[in-house]
């Protein structure tokens, strides 16, 4: 299971990086593994950007994906 570290600097995702990361999040299924999600979604920007900037990105991408999944639980289970 990946985990962020919240004793480390993070450098929070905003704005347009957000946007596009909940975009590109979104367009993956949600019952994914985290792991999946990320390998999927890394690239070079992200690889050559400081920790704290890939730390934000990650928790961006593993916060968005759980909402998904809980939606995606929700809605499959009638309770939405």
């Amino acid at each position: 299971m990946l985990r962020i570290n919240e004793s480390k600097p993070i450098e929070p995702m905003a704005y347009d990086n957000e946007r596009a990361i909940r975009m590109k999040v979104g367009s993956l299924h949600c019952m994914l593994s985290n792991l999946t999600i990320i390998r999927k979604l890394w690239n070079k920007r992200v690889k050559s950007a400081s920790k704290e900037l890939r730390r934000g990105w990650i928790k961006c991408v593993l916060e968005t994906h759980l909402a998904n999944q809980d939606l995606y639980i929700r809605v499959m289970c009638g309770r939405l």
